[in-house]
C-alpha cells in the first residue's frame, strides 16, 4: 500500500497547486492497510480535518485511479509516532465505496452472466473488449431497458481487464457521478485535476450515459475526453437505455462517435433464458429449487427485466421461511401466481408475419422470398425487428428463417430502431403492430 500512496502522491503533486500540495498533502504519510482500506495519517487533528474537508474527495479519486479498483481512504491522526488514531466520527464520504459494495461489484463477472438470445451479441462484444481493450469495438455502446444486465456487462469488463492487465488504469463510473464531479470541479476551479483524472484512464466505462444528454458543458467535456482517449488507443464502453439516435438532446458529435463504434442491445429475456437465469440465481443464493418450480416461474413471470426474476425468488424464499413450508410448486403458485396473472398467449413467428403483411398489404409468402422491392425490404425488416423484440428469436434463428445471415438481421433491427426513433409514421406502424400482437 505504501507504493500505492507514493504513486498517488506523484499524481497529486502534478494536479494540485504547488502551495496546496506543500502545505497539506506532502506532510501526509501512509500508515498501511486494513480491510482493503488505505490509512493515511496527518500530523495533528487540525491538519487532518482540513484535508478531510478540502482534499479527501480528490485524494480518494486519485488513489482509485492509480489502483485501478475501488479503494477506501481513511484519514487518521498520528499518535506520537505510533499507530494513528482515527478522528472522532467524521462525516461519511460521498464516494467511499463500502467494502460490501466493492465485493458485490467484483462478483459481476462474465462467468455469472447468463447468456441468451436477448444479450448474446452484447456479451460477445463485451468479452472481446475485455480481451483486447482499445483494439476492437471502440467505443462499445450497450443499450437496453432497466434491469437487463447492462451494468453487469460493464462491471464484468472492468473486472476482467483488471485481472488480465493489472497495469491498466480502469475506471467504471456512472454518468451522474461524472456530472457531479465535473460540476464540483468547475465550482472549485479544479478543472485541471478533473481533466488529468479522466484523461489518463486506459479503460473508461460509463454507465447510463443518457443522463449527460441536454447538459451542454458536460457533453463538451465528455466529447473532449472521448476524443483524447480514442486517439491514444484507450478503450471506452458506455451503456444507455436507448440507442444513440434515440437519446433526446444528445450532442451530434457524441452521437456520431457512439454510432461509429459497436452498438449492441440487451433486450427482454425469452423463456429459455429466464429458465437459466432462475437456475443460476437460485444456485448462487443456495436455494434448492425443484425443476417444476423453475419451469413454473420461467413461464409465469414474463419478466421485462432480470430484477423481476430476482424479486420472484426473494418472495418465494421469504414465504418459505415465514410459513415454514418447503419450496414446492404449490407454494410457488400461491406466492408468485398472485403477483403475475396468467401469461398471454405466446406470439408465433407466423402470427408476426401475418400481421406485418396485413398492415402493409403484402403477400405473406413474399416476406421470405429473395425479392428486394423497396416496400418488401421494409416489410421484411419490420418482421425481423418484431421477431427479435416481440418473440425473442436469436439473430441466427431469424436469419435461418429468411435465408439470410445474422448480420443482415442485425442490420434490419438497427434500421427499424433508427427509423422508429426519427420517423413518426414508422413509430406508429410498429407501435400498432406491437399492440396487436
Amino acid at each position: 500500500m505504501s507504493t500505492l500512496w507514493d504513486r498517488a502522491l506523484a499524481e497529486l503533486r502534478g494536479a494540485l497547486p504547488s502551495q496546496d500540495f506543500a502545505a497539506w498533502i506532502a506532510g501526509l504519510r501512509s500508515f498501511g492497510s486494513e480491510g482493503g482500506a488505505l490509512t493515511v495519517e496527518a500530523p495533528n487533528a487540525f491538519h487532518r480535518n482540513w484535508v478531510h474537508q478540502h482534499f479527501l474527495d480528490r485524494i480518494r479519486s486519485t488513489v482509485e485511479t492509480v489502483a485501478g479498483r475501488p479503494v477506501s481512504v481513511r484519514l487518521a491522526v498520528a499518535n506520537g509516532g505510533g499507530r494513528p488514531q482515527p478522528a472522532v466520527a467524521p462525516p461519511a464520504p460521498l464516494r467511499a465505496p463500502a467494502r460490501s459494495r466493492a465485493i458485490g461489484l467484483q462478483q459481476l463477472t462474465f462467468e455469472r452472466f447468463v447468456v441468451g438470445p436477448c444479450n448474446e451479441l452484447a456479451c460477445a462484444a463485451a468479452r472481446a473488449v475485455a480481451e483486447t481493450p482499445g483494439r476492437q469495438y471502440n467505443p462499445l455502446f450497450i443499450h437496453g431497458g432497466v434491469g437487463l444486465g447492462k451494468t453487469h456487462l460493464l462491471q464484468a469488463i472492468a473486472n476482467a481487464v483488471r485481472a488480465r492487465f493489472g497495469s491498466l488504469r480502469v475506471l467504471a463510473i456512472g454518468a451522474e457521478l461524472f456530472i457531479n464531479e465535473m460540476v464540483s470541479a468547475v465550482r472549485r476551479q479544479q478543472m485541471e485535476f478533473f481533466h488529468q483524472r479522466f484523461r489518463r484512464i486506459d479503460v473508461l466505462l460509463v454507465d447510463d450515459v443518457q443522463f449527460i444528454a441536454g447538459k451542454e458543458r458536460t457533453q463538451e467535456e465528455f466529447l473532449h475526453t472521448f476524443n483524447l482517449l480514442c486517439a491514444a488507443g484507450k478503450q471506452i464502453a458506455v451503456t444507455s437505455d436507448k440507442p444513440p439516435r434515440a437519446v433526446p438532446n444528445l450532442e451530434i458529435g457524441l452521437r456520431s462517435r457512439f454510432e461509429g463504434g459497436m452498438i449492441a442491445e440487451v433486450s427482454r429475456p425469452d423463456r429459455e433464458t429466464r429458465h437459466r437465469i432462475l437456475a443460476s440465481k437460485a444456485a448462487l443464493s443456495g436455494l434448492d429449487l425443484p425443476p417444476a418450480v423453475i419451469e413454473y416461474l420461467a413461464e409465469r413471470v414474463g419478466a421485462t427485466s432480470v430484477r423481476e426474476l430476482e424479486g420472484a425468488l426473494v418472495r418465494l424464499q421469504a414465504s418459505a421461511v415465514l410459513t415454514g413450508r418447503p419450496i414446492d410448486l404449490a407454494l410457488a403458485v400461491e406466492t408468485v401466481g398472485r403477483a403475475y396473472p396468467e401469461a398471454p398467449e405466446r406470439v408465433s413467428a407466423g402470427r408476426v408475419e401475418s400481421a406485418v403483411s396485413e398492415a402493409l398489404a403484402i403477400d405473406v409468402r413474399l416476406l421470405r422470398s429473395t425479392r428486394r422491392d423497396t416496400q418488401l425490404v421494409f416489410a421484411r425488416q419490420v418482421a425481423m425487428y418484431l421477431l427479435r423484440k416481440r418473440v425473442g428469436l436469436s439473430f441466427a434463428a431469424i436469419g435461418e428463417r429468411y435465408g439470410r445471415d445474422h448480420t443482415t438481421v442485425l442490420h434490419a433491427v438497427r434500421a427499424i430502431e433508427a427509423r422508429r426513433a426519427c420517423n413518426p409514421e414508422v413509430r406508429r406502424l410498429v407501435g400498432t403492430l406491437e399492440e396487436k400482437l
